[in-house]
């Protein structure tokens, strides 16, 4: 798909919608980004499972918010896999993982090269490195 109706769509675990809702989506709006995030963009009656794969499907970018709530979490793993059978090897790009607390990140996603909120102190540079891989500079 050569056009998209989204430029990201946000995956996260419920557990960790405080910092999803009330810092990264209006950090990454601010940027005159498109989002497609659950809570605001599924269709409320259509089954779940449709809307995911129509947020995928539609969106540029996928962000995985990792966290261990997020590697626990069934739909998040759905939301991933779904993806990752699209583009296994990730040549496109379009799965960008973001390490938003420190976990034992499996190996089907250790492979990629992450945004790092756990390990520096310049905040600043990790929402640079952010933006940059949603296409933002």
């Amino acid at each position: 798909m050569s056009s998209y109706t989204y430029d990201v769509f946000i995956s996260y675990s419920h557990q960790d919608k405080e910092w999803v809702r009330m810092e990264l989506l209006p950090r990454i709006e601010a940027e005159n980004l498109h989002v497609c995030i659950d809570y605001k963009d599924f269709k409320v009656g259509a089954p779940i499972v449709t809307e995911i794969e129509l947020a995928i499907l539609t969106s540029r970018k996928v962000l995985l918010i990792i966290t261990p709530a997020y590697l626990e979490s069934n739909w998040a793993n759905f939301e991933k896999l779904m993806l990752q059978v699209l583009d296994p090897a990730n040549r496109e790009q379009r799965l960008i993982p973001v390490l938003k607390s420190k976990c034992n990140v499996p190996l089907h996603i250790k492979y990629l090269t992450m945004v790092n909120f756990t390990e520096s102190d310049d905040t600043d540079f990790v929402w640079t490195q952010l933006l940059t891989a949603l296409g933002k500079t």
